[in-house]
């Protein structure tokens, strides 16, 4: 009796868990941040590379983790290259001399404006159907249709010419302001876009254009090949947190009582940073969409500080790819920190494993800008091809855990966070530099004392524009911009940022706005290619014939082409008609005349020999009277004429010595009989 009472206890307790449960599953899922503006970063630089916010006229140091976001331009100079990462499997990589600028940045898809220079993309997975990725290239629109690798080359601002390459599986449409066409697996199109020849193209193999851009992308590509092999995704951590395979050169993964796995840096990859601790080593930046936003030194560092939570357990620092509530989808933050203004300064801290997203920039997005969303759909995963599930670390706490935790009375951040782990900078140098110290422990105490509930927030920051352009020369450029040329338009057609072009261009400008053809094997009208029975399609649509009534004038109906074709015979039956095409037909010399002759002008025309090639002078005799005979004679196998004689005829007859005509041949030097 007693054991029956515990286990109706035991499940009544676990339903009533799972109820729990259930209901904080619920509040996960609809959680979707202020801002969800999709998100690229700067994944390689070298040399000087530079870049220009939607919202400004100054142009700014382009450096390593650098978020790029819709309306960036970016201008590489004579030494300049640059990778950009879009996803786990979709980079961009920009030539010398180059200039790009992020038309359309979003989940449904990407567009690019490439007035002048050259890029790479590198898509090694691509589902068209769910993403688009459009260039736009002077007077020319570029529709990549699968996974591949292709290379724009948009020249410089006077160039006539546009170049499109297509390797690695690829297949891209290509749209010029008056026509389409399709570039291949391995081939390589030149576009004209000016002078004489505008509007033509040209193809060859792609393999013989390869230069030292594309041979570096490549070693890229093989680089990258090869962390994405050795990362953790969907074990570890989902594929929305995309850069999270750069952590495994730096540092290990190890398994927590706390925690479950989470990754440690490496000694080497911190012992060049003096005291290291998270978001020390860095700069703030402005991002219009979201405010301001930590940018690291580390190299490492992107996933670790726009995703999961740094914590501190046992004497070091650890980073979990997730907090202790989970969304189900890894959203990415300009930054995951603790931000207040304590005593003229700026301080700020890791936030800590049990807090939801603490957004500091709040008080700039209530007052300047109005709620972002990146498209309807806020569980796509950055315009990828695979699904996001939120994996759960191995070992790491269960759902049950999480539930009592959010129950419990939260405690101040002192017991979690040590007091070096809070950093300072001056108020009037916030956003100007990237150097910034420790806070004095006073500070420190005092700020790891409160919740982030009852610290003044949000704090009052300053924008981008209100710095008055004092900014470090580490982020504002001091050297001229790059891009000097007058701006160059861009695209086939003009370019709404929110869909892509594909399909209306394809419609206008490789079937001038016209249906594509429609095989219709029904009706019998116009069937599919197949060279063993029926006939064959053409044109590039269906079209239309009008069919006039008896008097010609007005249009009796209108139906599709019929194309109709000679009957089919037996081989027999062919190889008769055949042998009576070839047999000469011969006629007697003695057949009567006609009964009335035609006039000599037409006769003369009829009769006129053929053109040949004989280097003979043409001699022309009198004309005669004879009449033509009713049929052409066989030919004759006369000996050649000599240099004086002209070549003879196949439809006369031999002239007679006395009456030379001006159509016939002089008779031969010894006559018909050897005189």
């Amino acid at each position: 009796m007693h054991s029956t009472s515990r286990f109706r206890w035991a499940v009544l307790m676990i339903m009533m868990l799972l109820s729990g449960i259930g209901v904080f599953a619920s509040e996960i899922d609809d959680y979707i941040p202020e801002v969800t503006d999709r998100v690229a970063r700067i994944s390689f630089v070298q040399g000087d590379v530079q870049i220009r916010r939607e919202d400004s006229t100054d142009w700014e140091v382009a450096v390593l983790n650098l978020p790029i976001v819709e309306g960036d331009e970016i201008a590489t100079d004579a030494n300049g290259r640059v990778e950009i990462q879009f996803n786990t499997y979709t980079h961009l990589r920009i030539a010398a001399n180059s200039q790009v600028k992020f038309v359309g940045l979003k989940d449904a898809g990407i567009a690019l404006s490439v007035p002048l220079g050259t890029v790479v993309i590198r898509a090694s997975e691509f589902d068209g159907a769910r993403a688009y990725f459009e260039v736009d290239a002077p007077k020319t629109t570029i529709s990549i249709q699968k996974a591949g690798t292709y290379k724009i080359e948009a020249g410089v601002p006077d160039s006539l010419e546009v170049i499109v390459t297509a390797n690695a599986g690829g297949e891209a449409r290509v749209y010029s302001t008056d026509s389409g066409f399709t570039v291949k697996d391995g081939r390589r199109a030149k576009l004209y876009i000016g002078g004489t020849q505008s509007g033509e193209w040209e193809t060859a193999q792609a393999e013989r254009f390869s230069d030292e851009f594309d041979s570096w992308s490549v070693d890229r590509d093989d680089i990258i090949a090869q962390r994405i092999k050795d990362a953790y995704y969907d074990r570890y951590y989902d594929r929305d947190v995309y850069g999270a395979e750069d952590l495994n050169d730096y540092g290990e993964w190890i398994n927590t009582r706390k925690y479950g796995y989470v990754w440690r840096p490496y000694q080497t990859s911190v012992s060049n940073y003096s005291d290291w601790s998270p978001y020390r080593y860095g700069q703030w930046r402005w991002i219009p969409q979201y405010g301001w936003t930590w940018v690291n030194d580390e190299p490492w560092g992107w996933a670790t500080y726009h995703h999961g939570r740094w914590v501190w357990d046992n004497g070091g620092w650890y980073w979990t790819p997730y907090a202790q509530y989970r969304s189900s989808r890894s959203w990415w933050h300009p930054a995951l920190v603790v931000i207040s203004i304590i005593g003229g300064n700026v301080c700020w801290y890791p936030l800590p494993y049990d807090y939801a997203y603490y957004n500091y920039n709040s008080y700039y997005y209530g007052h300047h800008r109005r709620r972002h969303h990146n498209g309807d759909d806020h569980h796509g995963n950055n315009g990828g091809p695979h699904p996001n599930p939120t994996p759960t670390p191995t070992a790491g706490p269960s759902t049950a855990s999480i539930r009592l935790a959010q129950i419990k009375q939260r405690n101040p951040p002192f017991q979690t966070v040590p007091p070096g782990g809070v950093i300072s900078v001056p108020s009037s140098e916030f956003g100007r530099g990237k150097t910034f110290t420790h806070a004095n422990p006073t500070i420190a105490k005092s700020m790891l004392s409160q919740t982030p509930s009852t610290v003044d927030t949000p704090p009052i920051l300053p924008t981008f524009g209100e710095l008055d352009g004092k900014v470090s020369p580490e982020i504002r450029t001091t050297r001229a911009p790059i891009v000097r040329a007058a701006p160059v338009a861009t695209g086939a057609t003009v370019r709404n940022t929110d869909t892509p072009l594909d399909q209306e261009l394809r419609k206008t400008r490789m079937f001038g706005g016209r249906p594509p053809l429609q095989i219709n094997t029904n009706q019998g009208e116009i069937r599919t290619v197949d060279s063993s029975s029926g006939p064959r399609s053409t044109g590039a649509i269906e079209r239309q014939i009008v069919k006039r009534d008896d008097s010609g004038d007005t249009p009796a109906q209108t139906s599709p082409t019929t194309i109709e074709t000679p009957p089919i015979m037996a081989p027999t039956e062919t190889k008769q008609r055949e042998d009576r095409r070839n047999t000469p037909v011969v006629t007697p010399r003695s057949d009567p005349p006609p009964a009335q002759e035609p006039p000599r002008e037409e006769r003369r025309h009829r009769q006129d020999p053929p053109f040949r090639s004989d280097p003979t002078p043409r001699y022309e005799p009198p004309p005669r009277n004879d009449p033509p005979p009713r049929n052409d004679p066989p030919p004759r196998n006369d000996p050649p004429p000599t240099k004086s004689d002209p070549p003879p005829t196949k439809s006369d007859p031999p002239p007679t010595k006395s009456e030379p005509t001006k159509s016939d041949p002089p008779p031969d030097r010894k006559g018909k009989d050897g005189r």
